[in-house]
Parts: C-alpha cells; sequence; structure tokens
C-alpha cells in the first residue's frame, strides 16, 4: 500500500486575492512548483489523484494529470479543516498497481501524519510540510512502515527551475520491547519483538496473580502489605525483562491503581522503584489501546466491530472498523471487583445470580451506549476469563477437534448454557473441568453471566476471542511513537 501526500504549492496571497480564498490560482512561484512535481512523480506515476476542492490545490496536480491522461478528482474529505477519521477513509482498502495521491492542506497533512504515527515531527508534534512538499508513505499491510519526505526548493532571485531536495527517508527496524500490564488481577509481563509491519513476536511472558481488584473492591485502599507485594513483583518482572535486553520498558496500571483511593500513591512508588514512570491509563485510553491492538490483529476493514476486554476491575468497549476507533466506554463490570462485591458463596445462590445480572442491566443502561452498536453483530473480546470460558466451551465440544489456528468462539447460546452450568458448580467441581486453570476457576461463572448479560443488551450474537489486548495495544503503540 503506497499513498502520496502532497501540500498544495504557492497561491497567490491573499492579500491580492478579493474573491472566495478558495478560488485563489497559483502563483508564478507555484506554477513552477506544479511543474517540477509533475517532473518528480512521473517515474513512479499515482494511480489516482484526488485533490482539495480549493483551485489552488486542483492546479497544483493538474500538469502532472494532464501529463498521464488522469482524471483530478475533487474531494471535500480533502478540505481545509476535515476530520480525520473523514480522511483515513481516503486510505486504500489493498494494494493498487501505482500510489494514491492526495493534494490537501497542511492541517489535513499533519494530521495524516500523526494518526499514521509513522513520520517524525519537529517540533511541537509537527511535521515538515512545505508549500509543494511531497510526503510518499509505503505500508504493509494495513500499517505504514516507510516515510520519504520531499521539500520543494528554489534558488532565491534567480530564474533557476524549482528543484526537490535529497529525499529524508524514515524506516524502522524491529524492536524488542517489554510492557509490564499492572491489572486488577495480575501483573503480567510481556516481552516482545515489534516489526514495523505492526506484528508482535512474543519473547517472554510472564504473570503474578495478585487480585488488587478484589482487595481495592472491598476496602477502596490497597493496603500497606498488598502494596509492597506490588513493588515487589513488578520489581521481580522488570528483572526478568533486563535479561531479555529490551530496548524500551513500558509499566503501566489500570483499574485497580486507577480507582483505589491511594492508588497513585502506590503508582508512585512502583515508579520509583523501576526507575520508570508508571502510566495509570485511563478507561478511555484502555479501551482505545485494546482496540488496535484488534485493528492490527484482525481484518476488520470496514466492518463495524464492537471490541470488549472483561478484565478484573472493569469492562472496556469500544467500537469502531479496520480504520478508525468511533467511540470507547470503560465500565466497573471487572469479574474480580463484582465477585468480591456480589458473591459470597460457592456455588452461587439464587438471589447473587440475579443480583449479579441486574448490576449489569443496570450499569449497561446507564451507559451512554454509541447508537454505533447496533452494527455490530458480533463482538471481539480479549483478556484471561473470555479466553478461559471459550477454551472450556471448545473442550465441551466433543464432535470435532478444529484446526489449532481456528479462532476461540464464544456463541451467544452456547455461552448462556455454559454460563447455567458454571453457576451450579464448586469450585473443586469446576477445577475438575477440561481446559479449566486453578488461578481463574473462582472467577468463571462471574464471568460468563457479565458477558451473557453485555451479549443480549448490545445486540450481539456472540464473541470472536482476540490472543491480542491491551499489552501488544501498548507495544504497538510505543512503537509507533518511536
Amino acid at each position: 500500500m503506497r499513498i502520496q501526500l502532497v501540500r498544495h504549492a504557492h497561491a497567490v496571497s491573499r492579500g491580492q486575492w478579493s474573491g472566495d480564498v478558495d478560488l485563489r490560482p497559483l502563483s508564478q512561484r507555484g506554477r513552477q512548483e506544479a511543474q517540477a512535481l509533475a517532473e518528480l512523480l512521473a517515474d513512479d506515476p499515482p494511480s489516482r489523484i484526488l485533490a482539495s476542492p480549493s483551485l489552488y490545490c486542483q492546479q497544483t496536480v493538474e500538469v502532472l494529470a494532464e501529463r498521464l491522461e488522469l482524471p483530478v478528482e475533487v474531494d471535500e474529505r480533502l478540505g481545509r479543516h476535515e476530520e480525520v477519521h473523514r480522511l483515513l477513509q481516503l486510505l486504500p482498502e489493498a494494494p493498487t498497481e501505482g500510489p494514491a495521491l492526495y493534494c490537501t492542506h497542511s492541517e489535513s497533512v499533519q494530521a495524516m501524519l500523526s494518526v499514521l504515527e509513522l513520520a517524525p515531527p519537529e517540533r511541537d508534534g509537527r511535521f515538515a510540510c512545505k508549500k509543494g512538499s511531497v510526503w510518499s508513505l509505503v505500508g504493509a499491510g494495513s500499517r505504514f512502515t516507510e516515510a520519504t519526505y520531499l521539500e520543494p526548493v528554489r534558488r532565491p532571485k534567480c530564474r533557476r527551475p524549482v528543484r526537490y531536495t535529497t529525499p529524508q527517508v524514515v524506516r524502522r527496524e524491529p524492536e524488542r520491547a517489554a510492557v509490564l500490564d499492572m491489572g486488577s488481577t495480575s501483573f503480567t509481563l510481556l516481552v516482545a519483538d515489534v516489526t514495523p509491519e505492526g506484528d508482535v513476536r512474543p519473547v517472554v511472558r510472564e504473570k503474578v496473580m495478585l487480585r488488587l481488584g478484589e482487595i481495592m473492591a472491598q476496602e477502596g485502599v490497597i493496603p500497606e502489605s498488598v502494596a509492597l507485594r506490588a513493588v515487589e513483583v513488578a520489581s521481580e518482572l522488570q528483572a526478568v525483562a533486563a535479561q531479555e535486553k529490551v530496548d524500551r520498558f513500558i509499566p503501566v496500571a489500570t483499574a485497580a491503581l486507577r480507582e483505589a483511593r491511594n492508588g497513585r500513591e502506590v503508582a508512585e512508588r512502583i515508579s520509583q522503584a523501576l526507575e520508570a514512570p508508571v502510566r495509570v491509563l485511563s478507561g478511555q485510553e484502555e479501551a482505545r489501546t485494546i482496540f488496535r491492538a484488534f485493528q492490527a490483529r484482525l481484518q476488520l476493514g470496514e466492518q463495524t466491530a464492537l471490541g470488549l476486554d472483561l478484565g478484573g476491575g472493569s469492562l472496556e468497549l469500544a467500537l469502531g472498523n479496520g480504520r478508525a476507533v468511533a467511540w470507547e466506554t470503560t465500565l466497573p463490570l471487572g469479574v474480580v471487583r463484582l465477585a468480591g462485591e456480589l458473591v459470597a458463596h460457592d456455588p452461587m445462590t439464587a438471589d447473587e445470580i440475579a443480583r449479579l445480572r441486574e448490576r449489569v442491566r443496570t450499569v449497561l443502561e446507564k451507559t451512554r451506549v454509541s447508537p454505533g452498536t447496533r452494527e455490530a453483530r458480533v463482538g471481539i473480546a480479549t483478556g484471561g476469563t473470555p479466553r478461559a470460558l471459550a477454551r472450556l466451551l471448545r473442550e465441551r465440544d466433543t464432535a470435532a477437534i478444529p484446526p489449532a489456528d481456528t479462532p476461540l468462539e464464544l456463541p451467544l447460546a452456547a455461552l448462556e448454557e455454559l454460563a447455567r452450568d458454571l453457576v451450579g458448580t464448586t469450585h473443586d467441581e469446576r477445577l475438575r473441568l477440561r481446559g479449566v486453570r486453578r488461578r481463574r476457576a473462582d472467577l468463571l461463572p462471574t464471568g460468563a453471566i457479565v458477558l451473557c448479560e453485555v451479549a443480549k443488551a448490545l445486540d450481539l450474537e456472540g464473541f470472536t476471542i482476540c490472543d491480542w489486548g491491551l499489552r501488544e495495544g501498548v507495544l504497538l503503540e510505543s512503537r509507533a511513537r518511536s
């Protein structure tokens, strides 16, 4: 996938023009820049040429279009002050014979470069983008991995034609990075090699169950003994990452440290021990990061999908497609939190089941859910509990053993049946079920009920399990910013 982002050439100054600002023609200098652009791109001609409705944008690419016998397609999405999600709609979905060329305004080029997360900003978050310049972007799959910037120059006070500077190329190599995810259920380390194409290749995974969410839900704070243990575990996991010679170590925290009254204080103590700042993610940041991992891992295309991460302290929801995240929210419906607050018996009593279902329905009813969720028929889920439920469901299906690379699924009808069975079992009985792991056996009934109620409330037919989530999303975002 390739695109050429062209900022329009110099137009007649506004002080010399009395008409509509968007009807200004190119200046003499701008016409020379348009001529130079046509010569520059002759060896790698675009397959399509699109331009902003502004006349000077169209004139910037007219010489090139005439040489190639291509039309200049005027598209309002390339106009001034357009929202970035509209610009992203223009990106090609599949490789074409030549790159797509977009001639637009500085703010649009800046926005696209920022969202595509490849070109390095010069200062104040802005990118090199002079009038008549070209950013040529090359991608693999749905991600861009190389950017080349060409700037038009002309010696002052002379009649030499416009030339382009030596290309400045930005390329990326695989990077070994580690993310320490300090969640409500566990502290988890992922060391992975992150490629420019957006692949995350795991090297080491380590997990320590702390159940901060359960403790925090009961007491509102993280006790000193637990805080000391959290600092100790974080340091131990950092040492594991150091043994793998990582280029980057990224500690992040979610619901438990976000919501505990002393959570920020504990996060600061961990930061000091690690000598690295702990980033406490907001719920919206968490949901958006998770969905970006879904975008990188799955072929979403233009399909509207509802992404879900059922963690220990919270439930994150996000709506989007392969290009953009349209909406996200976080809800206090984590399995460790709910089990700690509402479940006291093993197996659950009928009253506990009813209260649990009512809590989920009530929270969802009070949530300002995006109308677009009704377009998503099947959800995407991640998190330890959804994965454990999907594995258990697969073990129950003795009709056939699917290939190892077949995605795990949680169809709503099968999930409801599984939930009815699980709420009637004791912890010991669940441990005897094939596919159940000890560290999550107590959370499975609560998790099954939460997922059932979410699916029914949002008109979903079930969930596809994604093996990527927050940790992969954090690594991808960090790689993109580097």
